[in-house]
């Protein structure tokens, strides 16, 4: 039997409770919830990740071969193994526990009454919180505040196109972007041996190598580190706290310093991105903090 997540079980206990006291909103009953904040991926998250990435690289890399010697069953059942692990790599990232619950929600709201799918929502926001420091959560954050004013009036259409655009918005860059882009290519690759046409299977594969391989190093890559960094020097100039803001930034100075060493291609041109947008945040302290030595 299948565990219920005790977040989950905390969540509908205090909706219960409350219930019977007026309209209750699940974003304020979410703040009874006590969660513990992920500030970055656990090492056990990071290494399934990197080794699973290896591993699709490996079977890629077979695919191709076998396409070489034209055998292409053989090539079909090595790309079948790519596109299962890029399924656990894809379990992996911070982002998938709060898809899961607005999957869960979406899928009760085509059976449930709109009020019976309220509580659906409270763990969604607890997730959300707990991986803001890691992805850009607001927006995906106001969809879902948008989802419950819908589920309120009874409108289940718009209820659904709301959580819809919430999951859209939960993007962990480091590694949905390249992830998406090879499974693409796998799929493709799929296609193409089906048509015989081995030329094209090999194109796309070796367009899915350049995407996993960023993945392959990219979850401890101290590029990824520094972006990790400005995304909290940002949050924390949003509501005025320079001084951490700064911190942060001087941290991603230093991840981007490392990441320098090595050279090299793309990884300069996303150096070059990343010292723009980190001088950028840091002049916009300076001048609002300069706003407030002048007001005082």
């Amino acid at each position: 039997m299948k565990r219920v997540p005790l977040m989950i079980l905390t969540g509908v206990f205090v909706v219960s409770m409350v219930a019977g006291a007026g309209s209750v909103s699940a974003a304020d009953v979410k703040e009874k919830i006590t969660t513990t904040p992920s500030k970055r991926l656990s090492q056990k998250e990071a290494s399934i990740i990197s080794s699973s990435a290896v591993k699709v690289l490996r079977h890629i890399a077979q695919a191709r071969s076998d396409i070489e010697k034209k055998n292409t069953k053989e090539a079909g059942e090595e790309l079948r193994q790519a596109l299962a692990l890029i399924e656990i790599i894809q379990q992996a990232l911070p982002t998938t526990k709060v898809k899961d619950h607005i999957w869960i929600a979406k899928t009760h709201l085509s059976y449930e009454n709109t009020e019976e799918v309220v509580p659906d929502l409270i763990p969604i926001y607890a997730s959300l919180d707990e991986i803001e420091d890691l992805v850009p959560a607001e927006k995906a954050k106001e969809h879902v505040k948008n989802a419950e004013k819908h589920l309120r009036k009874g409108d289940k259409e718009k209820t659904k196109e709301e959580l819809e655009a919430a999951d859209e918005a939960l993007v962990y860059t480091e590694i949905d972007v390249p992830l998406s882009f090879t499974k693409e290519h796998v799929v493709a690759a799929q296609g193409y041996l089906s048509q015989n046409k081995p030329e094209k299977a090999d194109e796309s594969l070796k367009a899915a190598e350049d995407g996993v391989q960023i993945i392959s190093i990219g979850v401890f890559s101290p590029i990824a580190q520094a972006r990790g960094s400005l995304w909290k020097a940002t949050k924390k100039y949003a509501v005025g706290e320079w001084d951490g803001a700064k911190k942060d930034l001087e941290k991603a100075k230093e991840y981007l310093a490392d990441a320098m060493k090595t050279g090299g291609g793309k990884l300069e041109t996303a150096g070059q991105e990343l010292t723009k947008d980190i001088e950028s945040l840091w002049q916009k302290i300076d001048t609002e903090a300069g706003k407030t030595k002048t007001k005082s």
